[in-house]
This record gives C-alpha cells, structure tokens and sequence, in this order.
C-alpha cells in the first residue's frame, strides 16, 4: 500500500482550494497567506481615514461635556462627581462617547482587513489588534452606561456610596481601556511592519505608542491623560495616511 505523506495532501487540497498560485512561500519556507482577494481600493482607504479622524474628534468633544474620569475618595469624589457635574451635559456627553464608538468599530474591522495579509504572523497580530481595539469599545460602553447610570440614580434618590461605587466602574474603565488600546497599536504595528506597509509610522510609531500605553496605567491620572495624547497624535498620523493613500504598494511602505 503507497504511503502519501500528509504534507503532500495538505498542498493539494491548497492547490484545490485556493489555485496553485495562492500556494506560495518567502525565504526558509515561511509560508506566505494566500492573496484571494485585492487591498482594499483607494476610496475605502479614504472613507476607514475620515472616520478615524470623526472618532478622534468626537472624543475630544466627549472630553470638553464631560470631563476625564478620575477617582477621587470621600467627599472630594461626591464633590467631582455629583456637585461639579451637570447632568445635562455628562448625558449628552455621553451620547458623543457613544456616537465614536460606532464610528470606531467599521474603523477596526477595516485596518484587521487592509494589514497582515502576507504572512502568518501578520495575520495573527492583526486579528489580536483588531480583538484588542473591540475589547477597549466594550470597556468604553460600560463605562458610559455605568456613568450615566450613576448620575441618574443619585440625583434620583440612589444611596452616595453606592451610587459612587457604581461610577467607580467607569473610572476604573477609564485606567483600564488605554492597555487594550496599546495591545491594539502593537498588533497593527508588527502587521504593518511584517506587510511592508506604512512601516514607519504605523509600524515602528505603533510599537512606541502601544508600549507606553500598555505600561502607563500604574501613573493614574498622572499618566493616563498624557499617553493618550501620544496616541491622538499618533491616531491622527494613521488616519491622515489613510486619506492619502494609493493604491500601490511602494507608495505605502515608504511611509
């Protein structure tokens, strides 16, 4: 009885599958992902960068309503916030929050689709950004909820220390989000870098600015506020390349 080994069967099942020219290797045989299918057109390009920009924008304005959580104990925490805050504007604030949070998710999805499409590992950290960036939209919508929740409830009649534990959970979200964000800027970054594509500012840019971001919890309101300045520069950057990009592949690894 013919032996046939399982790599063989492996390759012909590709070769069925994918055609024989998807089936394709770099250097010590790294096998490279099949390209099924072309980047993503120039006009998508542009479309994915307005509305990275609309997110940024939308979050500064969610800043100017309500403020950056911060956590404050005893009465300086009733003080921050019950007595200094408007309900008015924290809720409305709080709908801007949400609107960029929509307009963030198309946003992901598409940089999970436009990098990491030659090797293993690129796909691998792509698929963990995009995984990373949908974890920091989920922390952001729990601690809108719990915000609004907690504003709603005290001046309705809810007991002080519950209802400031209640917004704790946003406060804490608010600690907690820029380390997914940081793991998101890292995997985009070594798919960038292992794509050959935006190398420079998305790539070793991304690594910088995921790393100070993973690391800068622990400094609280200290550090918090500033590294995410570093990534609203480094975000706009992104998208600011994404609205010029071309649709050839030397004109995005230069960059």
């Amino acid at each position: 009885m013919p032996v046939v080994h399982v790599p063989v069967i492996v390759d012909v099942m590709t070769n069925e599958i994918l055609g024989p020219a998807t089936a394709t290797t770099q250097g010590h045989g790294r096998r490279l992902l099949p390209s099924t299918r072309e980047r993503p057109l120039g006009s998508l390009w542009k479309a994915a960068g307005m509305l990275a920009l609309a997110h940024l924008a939308l979050m500064f304005a969610t800043t100017a309503l309500r403020g950056s959580p911060t956590v404050h104990p005893g009465q300086q925490g009733v003080e921050h916030s019950f007595v200094e805050a408007s309900l008015t504007r924290d809720l409305a604030g709080g709908y801007v929050q949400m609107l960029a949070c929509l307009i963030l998710v198309p946003v992901i999805v598409f940089l999970s689709r436009a990098f990491g499409r030659r090797t293993e590992l690129g796909a691998w950290m792509s698929g963990t950004a995009a995984a990373a960036a949908l974890g920091y939209v989920f922390v952001l919508v729990v601690g809108l909820a719990a915000g609004a929740a907690s504003s709603w409830g005290r001046r309705q009649g809810m007991d002080l220390d519950e209802s400031l534990a209640i917004n704790n959970i946003r406060n804490f979200g608010y600690l907690a989000g820029p380390m997914l964000l940081g793991l998101h800027a890292i995997g985009l970054a070594i798919a960038a870098r292992s794509d050959g594509l935006m190398g420079r500012w998305v790539g070793w840019g991304g690594l910088v600015v995921g790393v100070l971001l993973v690391l800068v919890p622990p400094a609280a309101a200290v550090g918090v506020p500033g590294a995410m300045l570093v990534w609203a520069v480094w975000w706009a950057g992104l998208g600011g390349l994404m609205l010029r990009h071309q649709d050839t592949a030397a004109s995005g690894a230069r960059l």
